[in-house]
């Protein structure tokens, strides 16, 4: 009885740290590339009111699509991709500012 508890104990703890990782990743990958393509936007476009900048971030997301296989990580559905469009987005548009002041 005592080793059924534990081992269900052990089987939920392995679960909720698998969770944990899977959510890191789903974190910091949207995080990166958005700052990849910051730095990509800030080199590459001689006017900074191009939208080709929100085009590099986009492309971005799209390239994700295949980086999470190579991570073993799921995404079950829309609310995942909105989520890593919404965090790479928003972390472009930070890096992509404040490279911008750097620059200027």
């Amino acid at each position: 009885m005592e080793n059924d508890k534990r081992a269900r104990d052990m089987k939920k703890k392995e679960k909720e740290k698998a969770e944990y990782k899977e959510g890191l990743i789903k974190t910091l990958t949207p995080l990166l590339f958005g700052a990849i393509a910051g730095v990509i936007s800030i080199f590459v476009l001689n006017d900074p009111k191009s939208p080709d900048g929100l085009l590099i971030a986009i492309l971005m997301v799209l390239v994700q699509k295949f980086v999470y296989p190579f991570l073993h990580t799921s995404l079950e559905g829309i609310k995942d991709w909105i989520y890593i469009l919404f965090i790479t987005l928003f972390c472009w548009f930070i890096f992509f500012t404040l490279l911008l002041n750097i620059r200027i």
